[in-house]
């Protein structure tokens, strides 16, 4: 029997005392739009069209561990401290991810050749990919709506959510970040590293 595991990062503890109901009221509707991005557990994940690091093809299939796959959909490993803190931190678990069956990915806007140099320049032997006309990014439904402006800089990027999809295509599980769209900065505070493990170990 499937279990399925749901982290949300509420911030409604860390707001200032006295908030009104109104901002409240605001990131509640924030948080429940974040549940939202992406197909629900249980559904069939999207194909992917991406390419890795070195910019070779790479399809759901190819990714799959023994037991299946872990996506992180990201930001920007360019302009994004925030997105590069969390690819940096998550890193030294990479190994743990596969033993358990789980090989992990991240994947973003960039461009393969920016990747690359990112993964040059800071060491990381983790699975980058590339999706920089927002394809797989779009399959998904994780485009975040906050940036629809095509002039800006952030058009197309996802909103910061990772799914875990097993050997069969289906999402089994599905983690996302603070409430929090956009301008209010829901996509600054980060699921761990050891939460997803955590739960991908104990399936």
């Amino acid at each position: 029997m499937l279990r399925t595991f749901f982290l949300i990062l509420a911030v409604f503890s860390l707001a200032p005392h006295g908030a009104s109901a109104h901002a409240q009221g605001a990131l509640e509707t924030a948080a429940e739009a974040a549940s939202r991005f992406g197909p629900d557990v249980g559904r069939i994940a999207p194909a992917l069209s991406v390419t890795d690091a070195d910019g070779a093809p790479r399809t759901l299939e190819s990714l799959m561990g023994e037991e299946g796959v872990v996506i992180y959909f990201n930001r920007s490993l360019d302009w994004c401290p925030i997105c590069l803190r969390q690819t940096l931190e998550l890193e030294p678990h990479t190994d743990a991810f596969a033993d358990a069956g789980w090989p992990v990915v991240v994947l973003t806007y960039d461009t393969a050749d920016t990747l690359g140099q990112v993964a040059e320049r800071r060491g990381l032997s983790m699975t980058l990919l590339a999706d920089p006309d927002s394809l797989s990014i779009d399959a998904f439904g994780v485009r975040d709506p906050i940036y629809s402006d095509p002039d800006h800089l952030a058009y197309g990027v996802p909103y910061p959510i990772t799914f875990v999809i097993d050997r069969e295509g289906v999402v089994v599980a599905k983690f996302w970040h603070e409430a929090g769209l956009g301008d209010q900065r829901g996509y600054a505070t980060r699921i761990t590293a050891e939460d997803v493990l955590t739960a991908v170990q104990s399936r």
